[in-house]
């Protein structure tokens, strides 16, 4: 059983609440765009685990002048050029930076494993070929790679599709694993992008610690 108590408010909290609720009482333009906004980003860090970047210390690595080959043995040399930070060397903007977690395999072939860490930078604007954090219809998060098909070849289309004149919508979602599907959007469809993976905090060693 509910019961409705009477709430008081000072005339200075009163007069705001005026302001964005309106002297009918229904909540503003504004106020709505902002619970939208609200619950827009509650969905996207629920799927894939977001949380701020909080930049809290500065830990500085040394550099070494050399490059490392992937083939025959290196040679070891001893010069070290400088050091960096890694908050400097990994984040772009701070404030519009975040941290997520990959929730399927569907980037598999360019390396995103479930579970890997990756950064998303909100202040980018994605171009093609990025790897982006998409909303389909304000709703349903992906991690995919963005497509401007304004920029493809012909010959492009045919290896992904079968046809050069394959039709495509100005922008779609690529998947990089074959056992899932591309994203391309429909005429009722919509998709936003909400930012542009900028690193895979991949994690190589992964033996426990020994006590």
């Amino acid at each position: 059983m509910s019961k409705k108590l009477p709430i008081y408010f000072s005339d200075d909290a009163w007069s705001f609440l005026q302001k964005i609720m309106g002297t009918d009482g229904a909540p503003s333009p504004t106020v709505n765009a902002v619970f939208e906004k609200i619950q827009k980003e509650h969905a996207l860090g629920s799927k894939f685990d977001l949380a701020q970047v909080s930049i809290k210390s500065s830990i500085e690595l040394p550099v070494a002048l050399e490059r490392f080959s992937a083939g025959p043995a290196f040679s070891t040399k001893d010069h070290i050029d400088k050091s960096i930070d890694l908050n400097d060397f990994l984040i772009f903007n701070p404030i519009s930076t975040f941290i997520g977690r990959v929730d399927s395999e569907s980037m598999l072939n360019v390396g995103f494993e479930v579970n890997d860490p990756f950064l998303v930078d909100k202040s980018i604007t994605a171009q093609h070929r990025d790897i982006v954090l998409a909303l389909i219809d304000e709703r349903e998060v992906t991690l995919k790679r963005l497509m401007i098909t304004a920029k493809m070849t012909k010959l492009e289309i045919k290896d992904l599709f079968g046809d050069e004149d394959y039709e495509l919508p100005p922008l779609w979602l690529k998947a990089e694993n074959p056992a899932y599907e591309h994203i391309i959007p429909k005429d009722s469809q919509s998709i936003s992008i909400q930012g542009v993976v900028t690193f895979n905090l991949k994690q190589f060693y992964k033996r426990p610690s020994s006590k």
